[in-house]
């Protein structure tokens, strides 16, 4: 790493080491690099090709104003007459599509990403390395008259990021630049100026990525585990676009540009996730969704002007819902008692099936193959996988995002969180085909199958010992094990992702498999585990009900009134 305290250098115009002069195809003449800054690292050069490449193919993490990088070419044996430097050789080639955060003031660019490798004089094995940035000028035109650079890219015409080897205790990571056109650079860059600020924010952030690698830093979390990352991304940029009116028609007190944009998120991902699993419904849940404490109800108005039908429900109407037009959303202020709820259901199916007016307070509040949303739903947030477990229909499916810790009784205290290993070893595995991939799981552990896909978006550490499944990462990831564990024990694979919302609880549970539908069950094997499900169902209830604790709250307002 850095050593501590070290700054990067300010570099002259004859700082030692030049670049020779690049050639291009579409130059006339070669063009002269400026030294800019340079940074001490204690890395190797492979550690800088893997954390620069990290830079090339996620620059969102650079800058708030960059949205992604789509890859066009990834060549590990570049053609010859792209771009030449005396002395290096091309070792890879990437040509990436850079995409705006700020579509309405930003535009796409394309950029040629080329890896050189020069031996030194002293060492075959101390090599320099260099990454050139590059951008497309004749395409920029295409998106741009001018073919101006876009804000988030450095105002240069080339940007070469340099590894020189360890001269000393460290080796030398440095910065690079051709100027454009219309700069005439006479002396260093100041340091005030835009340039330089952009310069030296890079520098330190590409030491960062590769003393990373030379530590053995793994990434702790993934996301787009469960949809496609650019899919989402552009819908949700749609989206964005398409509701930030409601930036300026706010009528809560909370922080609007936080609600508006997390609820669109959600949004963009739920679509996603829905096209997939539903593919064969036109990308809707069969029996709608139902959004249990909606709140504001912004989710549901998205979601239903995007087409989508369903409703929410909350114990009070807020003074968003009279907002709401064009479509005007499905939003009800209510109250439901789990226990009451799930032991009528049990004891009379037909309810959950075919809902009557006789007693509103039993109503099963949830269609048939309809798709579950808590988010941050409080008290209710252990309920989620009963009420879908209870729930007619084969294609039901939820999305669990847990804020507040709550079990089913009481607040979840605990520090540490264990599936015990008899529950588990009880489970069927997958068949091969439907075995779920554990990209990044944390446990080399095969014997919990239907729990990888949790463990993939891990991030703490998890084991797995005679005593059962474990985890000791905090009260929330232990909250979030419980969560699974609960899951299971309604049919359900649990499933985890890492949302993209502005939210610090931003975890969501899934459920939109059966344990059933993946272990390659028979229709009389599958019957006897739905019957399974319903009696685990019925014990736990049962066990919430004997400790007669649950207390429903009451609808607020005049939904409230008219419940004494």
């Amino acid at each position: 790493m850095p050593s501590k305290g070290v700054q990067p250098a300010v570099l002259a115009l004859d700082a030692p080491n030049p670049l020779p002069r690049l050639r291009s195809p579409s130059s006339p003449s070669p063009l002269d690099w400026i030294p800019v800054v340079s940074l001490p690292v204690q890395c190797r050069l492979e550690h800088f090709e893997e954390g620069l490449l990290e830079l090339v193919l996620q620059p969102e993490h650079s800058s708030s104003t960059i949205l992604r990088a789509d890859v066009q070419a990834d060549e590990e044996q570049p053609r010859e007459g792209l771009f030449e430097l005396d002395g290096y050789a091309c070792t890879r080639r990437i040509r990436r599509r850079i995409l705006p955060n700020r579509p309405q003031f930003d535009w796409a660019m394309e950029q040629e990403c080329l890896y050189y490798e020069r031996t030194t004089e002293d060492s075959e094995d101390d090599k320099e390395g260099l990454l050139l940035l590059l951008p497309d000028f004749e395409q920029l035109k295409t998106e741009q008259p001018e073919g101006r650079l876009p804000y988030y890219h450095p105002q240069a015409s080339a940007l070469a990021f340099r590894f020189l080897p360890r001269q000393g205790d460290a080796a030398l990571l440095r910065i690079d630049l051709i100027p454009l056109a219309s700069q005439a650079v006479s002396a260093a860059l100041p340091p005030n100026d835009r340039l330089f600020r952009t310069c030296l924010a890079l520098i330190k952030f590409a030491a960062k990525l590769c003393t990373g690698k030379a530590d053995g830093w793994t990434k702790r979390i993934h996301h787009d585990l469960l949809v496609g990352k650019e899919e989402v991304q552009d819908l949700y940029q749609q989206l964005k676009d398409k509701y930030k009116w409601m930036l300026h028609n706010w009528r809560e007190s909370t922080d609007a540009t936080k609600h508006v944009f997390e609820d669109v998120a959600i949004a963009a991902w739920l679509i996603v996730l829905w096209r997939d699993m539903y593919a064969n419904c036109g990308g809707r849940p069969p029996g709608g969704f139902v959004d249990v404490g909606c709140g504001n109800g912004l989710l549901v108005f998205i979601l239903a002007a995007e087409g989508h039908q369903g409703y929410g429900f909350d114990l009070r109407e807020r003074k968003s819902w009279a907002s709401y037009s064009s479509p005007a959303p499905d939003l009800r202020a209510r109250s439901i008692n789990p226990v009451a709820l799930i032991s009528h259901a049990l004891d009379d199916s037909a309810s959950a099936a075919s809902p009557t007016a006789a007693n509103a307070d039993l109503d099963w509040p949830f269609p048939p193959d309809s798709f579950l949303i808590f988010n941050h739903a409080d008290e209710m947030t252990p309920w989620c996988a009963l009420f879908a477990a209870m729930t007619a229909g084969d294609r039901v499916g939820f999305l669990n995002i847990p804020c507040c810790l709550h079990e089913l009784v009481g607040r979840f205290e605990r520090q540490a969180y264990t599936i015990p290993d008899d529950y588990l070893s009880s489970l069927p595995s997958p068949s091969p085909v439907d075995t779920p991939s554990v990209t990044s799981s944390t446990t080399s552990d095969d014997r919990y199958p239907l729990l990888h896909p949790f463990y993939a978006a891990s991030p703490v550490s998890f084991s797995t010992s005679s005593s059962g499944a474990s985890v000791l990462g905090g009260r929330y990831h232990a909250y979030q094990l419980y969560l699974a564990h609960l899951t299971l024990l309604c049919g359900f694979v649990p499933e985890r992702e890492a949302l993209r919302i502005p939210s610090t609880k931003n975890f969501g549970i899934v459920g939109r498999k059966r344990v059933w539908d993946v272990t390659g069950f028979g229709k009389e094997e599958a019957a006897v585990a739905k019957e399974r499900v319903r009696e685990e169902v019925r014990r736990v209830v049962e066990e919430v009900n004997r400790k007669g604790e649950w207390k429903a709250r009451k609808p607020e307002g005049k939904a409230g009134e008219r419940e004494h």
